[in-house]
């Protein structure tokens, strides 16, 4: 029997050395017994061990009949034949319950046919005493395998998702950056439509603690769920940071009016910041709104806006003026003049005369937001007239740009290099 084996001959032949050739020549046959009959009866995969089922019953049955001799210690060779069962496990989504699952159940064959083999082979005398015990030798040994198929499972799932998230990443890498890339593979190994409408989103927290990009990744999917996308892509680039994009296969995600849908002040972990993009569709939608993603993001990170969402849409004048940082602080200068200071009174006109321009001048609008009285707002708009030396009547957009880039960028002065 023992040259019928299948397994790993180094299992073999511990197993030979630790119980001897006839138990270890049983261990096989039952082994062999147990694939058989699950083979025969087409037993549910869910329940029972089901890759290589011949080979796995043979190693767990060695296993097994070594604990019988009293050594707790499975066999050095065990953990190949355990590995190599769960390499091809996780990959296909059974979960270290299926597989432990499966050694409880090769347990109660086992233990089945072990207590027929006493009672065809023990004296009655024996009998009682015999079944305790290797009852109880059983157990510890499948206590301990269970321990060992545990352990392989957590090391195996930790680097098999590593290296699924690494593709992952390397794949949408090569889309963004415009590498000749097979569409229908992509869209397969990132389970994700590109030929529809998206919506970028770039995730990020300002610290590194455990459980923070669960946190990403639940921020992410409840802001792209909230504005109408129905796939979402999330793709972790570190601890503390994460891409996502949502698809929508009708219609553009908050587009137009609808952009109202996306919160301004969602219910985020502290320190939980979101920057968006502009919708956009298919590959060149998908890098597009990545882009104006990571622009908002980086007017989020240096700049003076409150967050914690950063909205391309909004931004997108100030970032576009900041393109060239020196030209920008130039033009902010200029329009502005003396207004542009970095001065907490300075500040205060200017904020005022930001409302006064969003309200069009409608001076009753910008005293109820503010709350501050309507002769304050004209007193306030006409200082600011008489710093920078010009009206604001003649050129109000020019005026709204330089305070919407200061808003978000700050003062020239306090820009970065």
């Amino acid at each position: 029997m023992i040259d019928s084996a299948v397994s790993d001959p180094m299992l073999v032949a511990e197993a030979v050395a630790r119980v001897g050739r006839a138990a270890t020549g049983w261990a096989i046959e039952a082994g062999q017994a147990m694939a058989a009959r699950r083979n025969a009866h087409g037993l549910s995969d869910a329940r029972y061990i089901h890759f290589r089922p011949r080979r796995s019953y043979e190693a767990l049955a060695l296993c097994a009949v070594v604990a019988l001799s009293g050594d707790r210690t499975p066999p050095a060779a065990l953990r190949g034949e355990i590995s190599a069962l769960v390499r091809e496990a996780v990959p296909r989504g059974v979960s270290v319950d299926v597989g432990l699952q499966g050694v409880q159940l090769f347990h109660a064959d086992f233990l089945g046919r072990l207590l027929d083999w006493c009672g065809a082979h023990l004296p009655p005398e024996d009998l009682a005493v015999g079944m305790r015990q290797m009852s109880a030798d059983l157990f510890e040994g499948m206590a301990a395998l269970s321990a060992l198929m545990a352990q392989e499972f957590a090391v195996t799932r930790e680097r098999w998702l590593a290296g699924a998230a690494a593709a992952r990443q390397e794949m949408v890498r090569d889309i963004l950056a415009g590498r000749e890339t097979n569409r229908d593979r992509a869209m397969s190994r990132l389970s994700y439509d590109l030929t529809v409408h998206h919506l970028a989103l770039v995730a990020w927290s300002d610290t590194e603690v455990a459980g923070r990009a669960d946190d990403l990744a639940d921020a992410a999917t409840r802001l792209l769920t909230a504005v109408g996308c129905s796939s979402i892509l999330l793709i972790p680039t570190g601890t503390a940071k994460l891409w996502a994009w949502g698809g929508r296969v009708s219609g553009m995600p908050a587009q137009g009016p609808d952009r109202q849908s996306v919160p301004r002040n969602p219910e985020l972990p502290p320190r939980l910041r979101i920057a968006l993009g502009r919708p956009g569709h298919s590959l060149a939608g998908f890098r597009r709104s990545h882009e104006q993603a990571l622009a908002a993001e980086r007017a989020g990170r240096v700049g003076r806006s409150a967050g914690p969402v950063y909205d391309y849409e909004q931004l997108e004048l100030p970032i576009l003026l900041n393109t060239d940082p020196v030209a920008a602080a130039e033009f902010v200068t200029r329009v502005l003049g003396p207004l542009a200071a970095d001065d907490p009174a300075m500040a205060e006109l200017r904020s005022t005369l930001s409302a006064y321009l969003d309200d069009d001048r409608a001076v009753s609008a910008v005293a109820e937001r503010l709350h501050i009285a309507k002769n304050t707002v004209l007193y306030r708009v006409k200082k600011a007239e008489q710093l920078r030396g010009h009206p604001v009547k003649g050129d109000r957009l020019v005026v709204h740009a330089a305070l919407d880039f200061i808003e978000v960028f700050g003062p020239p002065s306090q820009k970065p290099d």
